[in-house]
């Protein structure tokens, strides 16, 4: 009796580390994990192809912060040359996180552009996320 309970305890246990063992392995991508570590975002939008800021939100949002983690995940895409029209600049601690260029005025050429563990890449723009950043920039601060 004894060793039946033993058995069904650490068959308990095996069972919970599977469970989660594969939840820790699924929850998202590498550039979306470390984006959501960020504790503040602070987003420039500027005169298409240019540096000259028009507007700025910011945030410390963990909800928001997560949002636009997941639209710069998106799916990986070859870089084109499509200018720029703003900035995503994820902080942590007070120090630049990830800082990410965006695209999203060209229908045509829409991107994420940023640098992960020194490589440069480009991820596709959804047309959720062109539709969130285009009422951030109209200054309507929904999430």
């Amino acid at each position: 009796m004894i060793i039946v309970r033993i058995l069904i305890r650490n068959m308990r246990l095996l069972f919970l580390f599977i469970i989660l063992a594969c939840l820790a392995s699924c929850g998202g991508s590498p550039v979306s994990k470390k984006l959501a570590l960020s504790d503040s975002l602070v987003i420039t939008f500027n005169i298409p192809d240019t540096d000259s800021v028009i507007n700025l939100v910011s945030t410390t949002d963990k909800k928001a912060i997560r949002k636009l983690a997941g639209f710069v995940a998106g799916k990986k895409k070859e870089q084109g040359k499509c200018g720029y029209d703003g900035n995503l600049v994820f902080y942590y601690k007070g120090a630049v996180w990830v800082p990410v260029v965006f695209k999203y005025s060209n229908a045509g050429c829409r991107q994420f552009l940023f640098d992960m563990d020194n490589k440069v890449m480009s991820t596709d723009m959804s047309d959720e996320a062109v539709n969130f950043l285009k009422s951030l920039a109209e200054g309507k601060n929904w999430y």
